[in-house]
C-alpha cells in the first residue's frame, strides 16, 4: 500500500512537471490584438503627417474617410492624433472651403504567421503581426485641387502563448482583429507520443527506484 501511494505520488509529480512546461508564461503580459493594431496604426498615421507639405503644418484640417474597411473608424482616430500632436487643428466636419486629408485603409490586420514550441511538450508560442497600410491626399476643396499624396505602412511584431488568445483576441472582435492559426505540422502527431513516453519513463524509472532501495 505504501508503495501504490508513492507510486501516485510520482505520477503526481512528473505530470506536474509537464504541466509546469507547458503554463510557464502564462501570466505574461502581452497588448491584446486591438492594440498591437492601433499601434501599427499610430505608426503610420504619424509617417504620413510627417510627410506633409510644409505650408500645410500649423493650420486647419478636416479628415475624412474615402474607404470601406472595418477599421477606417480606428485609422481616424490615429491620424487626428497625429496631426494634433504636429500642432495642426482637426475639425471635426469639413467647411466648404479650406483642407480636407481624405484617407483609405488599403491594410489593416493580424496575423499569426508561424507557429512553434521551445520543447517537445513545452507550450506552443505564436508570432503576431499587425500590419497598417494607409494612403492619403490633401485636397484644397477651394481650388478643387490635389495638393499632396503619399501612403505609408508600419508593422509590429511580438510572439505570445496560443493559451491566451482567448483574452488577446477579445469577444466580439471585428474580422481584422483575428487570424488563422498556423498549420501544427507533423509534430502535433509525434507530440502526444513524446510526452506519454516521459510519463511512463518517470513512473518506471520512480518504481525501479523503489525496488532498488527495498
Amino acid at each position: 500500500m505504501v508503495r501504490m501511494r508513492n507510486g501516485c505520488v510520482g505520477v503526481g509529480l512528473a505530470l506536474a512537471v509537464i504541466g509546469a512546461v507547458r503554463t510557464a508564461s502564462a501570466q505574461e503580459s502581452q497588448r491584446t490584438n486591438f492594440e498591437l493594431v492601433r499601434d501599427a496604426a499610430r505608426a503610420a498615421c504619424t509617417q504620413l503627417v510627417g510627410k506633409l507639405p510644409t505650408d500645410a503644418r500649423g493650420g486647419e484640417v478636416a479628415i475624412r474617410s474615402v474607404g470601406t474597411h472595418d477599421g477606417s473608424f480606428l485609422v481616424e482616430n490615429a491620424l487626428a492624433g497625429a496631426l494634433a500632436e504636429s500642432g495642426m487643428t482637426v475639425l471635426t466636419r469639413p467647411d466648404s472651403l479650406g483642407l480636407e486629408l481624405e484617407f483609405e485603409v488599403v491594410d489593416l490586420r493580424i496575423a499569426y504567421p508561424r507557429a512553434w514550441r521551445h520543447a517537445w511538450f513545452g507550450e506552443r508560442r505564436l508570432e503576431r503581426e499587425a500590419s497598417a497600410r494607409i494612403f492619403a491626399r490633401l485636397v484644397d476643396q477651394d481650388a478643387a485641387s490635389i495638393l499632396w499624396s503619399e501612403q505609408a505602412e508600419s508593422k509590429l511584431s511580438d510572439e505570445v502563448a496560443e493559451d491566451n488568445l482567448s483574452v488577446l483576441e477579445e469577444k466580439g472582435s471585428a474580422d481584422y482583429l483575428k487570424a488563422t492559426l498556423p498549420e501544427q505540422g507533423w509534430n502535433r502527431y509525434v507530440e502526444p507520443v513524446v510526452v506519454t513516453g516521459i510519463v511512463v519513463g518517470l513512473i518506471a524509472l520512480f518504481f525501479s527506484n523503489q525496488n532498488a532501495s527495498n
